[in-house]
């Protein structure tokens, strides 16, 4: 039985559906409300359980509940799915999400706070301008290439050849395409340079932010991966251990084990948070690559696990331990310390 009302929460842009359960399980009420009404019906409801699906607003709305006086949960959609009955609609949602809170061990969405969501917000952009620059430069190299004109790899070759490209009068570029051409290489240009000003507020800000300061002494993990880091763990209260949170990132072994046996099937490609894991593996294998005589008891580690089982494997399980280490500093407020190797 629980000890406090639950409401299941499902969110959408105009009109929300909440299902309010008892302390017997039993369904009180399932209507839906708008924005303004539902920040009514917070203030309104007695302490109890709010639970929301891991949605857009989702972290908005569970903020408002907790200055309201209630507890919250944000679960994640993979959990919710299963305890939905009947037909998909908004009633049937908002009570699997009240059902999916009341259950014992269920999985959670870590709740990030203001600062974790801007600096989230801040990567997220600076993703976005990557990933644009990409795509342009991808397609003014192929476009290039139907006139004959091959451009090396990297963006420094790209940013020396387009204006000699634009110059030449003698290859093959038909003057119709140059002015668009320009109007393309400027546009890279300004990204390259928007680039430059994100990651250099990206740094400023990890400097300034004593749990991502902390981070970065972590072997591998940069102002990119300290602020990642610190933006999905959220409060922290979500994982019971490190392992619970390396897992969450997909960065252990799944499990299929059945009759006592246990049998490991390696890290799942498809599911966990593949942008955190991704940023994690290549800044440790860039330390495994770069790492030439180990000078602390991990480098000692590390060495005997590229032995073993290569730089990938040893990348794989840095960014594992790093994780691990990175739950405990910022749940316990410790500082990250490089003990010696052994003699």
């Amino acid at each position: 039985m629980n000890k406090l009302n639950v409401i299941g929460v499902d969110l959408a842009k105009h009109v929300i559906q909440v299902s309010v359960l008892s302390r017997s399980n039993r369904e009180l009420q399932n209507r839906s409300l708008t924005r303004r009404k539902f920040a009514e019906f917070l203030g309104g409801q007695k302490h109890s359980l709010v639970a929301f699906e891991a949605c857009a607003t989702a972290h908005y709305w569970a903020r408002v509940a907790q200055r309201h006086g209630h507890d919250v949960k944000i679960i994640p959609a993979k959990a919710v799915t299963p305890y939905r009955q009947g037909h998909k609609t908004d009633e049937n949602d908002a009570l699997a999400v009240a059902e999916a809170a009341s259950r014992p061990n269920i999985k959670e969405a870590p709740l990030k706070t203001v600062e974790q969501q801007g600096l989230q917000a801040i990567q997220r952009s600076r993703e976005l301008l990557v990933n644009t620059r990409t795509g342009l430069s991808n397609q003014i190299r192929g476009l290039l290439m139907e006139f004959g004109i091959v451009i090396p790899q990297g963006f420094a070759a790209l940013h020396r050849q387009i204006p000699e490209i634009l110059e030449d009068g003698d290859n093959e570029l038909p003057d119709l395409y140059r002015p668009t051409l320009s109007l393309l290489y400027e546009r890279l240009c300004v990204l390259r340079d928007d680039l430059k000003g994100l990651t250099a507020e990206i740094e400023r800000l990890v400097q300034q932010n004593p749990a991502c300061a902390r981070l970065m002494a972590l072997e591998g993990v940069g102002p990119i991966g300290s602020v990642l880091l610190f933006a999905t763990l959220g409060t922290g209260e979500a994982f019971v251990n490190g392992r619970q949170f390396s897992a969450y990132l997909g960065l252990t072994p799944k499990q299929y084990s059945s009759g006592g046996k246990v049998n490991l099937v390696g890290i799942s490609r498809r599911v966990a948070n593949k942008r955190l894991r991704a940023v994690l593996i290549q800044g440790a294998r860039a330390y495994v690559h770069k790492m030439k005589e180990p000078r602390t008891a991990k480098d000692r580690w590390l060495q005997a696990l590229i032995e073993r089982g290569g730089h990938g494997k040893a990348a794989v399980a840095l960014a594992n331990k790093n994780v691990r280490t990175a739950w405990a500093m910022l749940t316990q407020g410790t500082e990250y310390c490089r003990y010696p190797a052994a003699a």
